[in-house]
């Protein structure tokens, strides 16, 4: 993979949440690729009190939504599994990388978040 791109999981899940975030209030705070050597990524969007990621782990090879309290610009809480929080529990880690994964993280943003406002 080459060291400018992002990876194609990754590209297609922020292609299919981003609408249903930016609806919700968010705006995309950043993307970042921390870890080009192990392929990791992040894009994270945020509103007034709270933080939203997609989260990429390349090594893993696999996608998941965390969330986080901020106040200010500050994230001011520990990053929660999104799905784990609906769920009651922790869960096992989910490496699919089709669409059956990626709307499965789209339903989890529409269980956790709620309606468009």
């Amino acid at each position: 993979m080459p060291a400018e791109r992002l990876p194609d999981p990754f590209l297609r899940a922020d292609e299919r949440l981003r609408p249903l975030l930016l609806a919700r209030g968010f705006r995309l705070a950043g993307i970042e690729y921390p870890d080009r050597a192990r392929g990791s990524a992040f894009a994270e969007y945020a509103r007034r009190g709270q933080r939203v990621r997609l989260v990429w782990e390349g090594e893993a090879r696999a996608l998941w939504l965390e969330s986080a309290r901020q106040e200010g610009a500050e994230v001011v809480s520990r990053w929660t599994d999104v799905e784990w929080s609906l769920a009651g529990e922790r869960l096992p880690l989910d490496q699919e990388l089709g669409e059956a994964r990626i709307e499965r993280l789209a339903q989890a943003v529409e269980r956790y978040l709620g309606a468009p406002e």
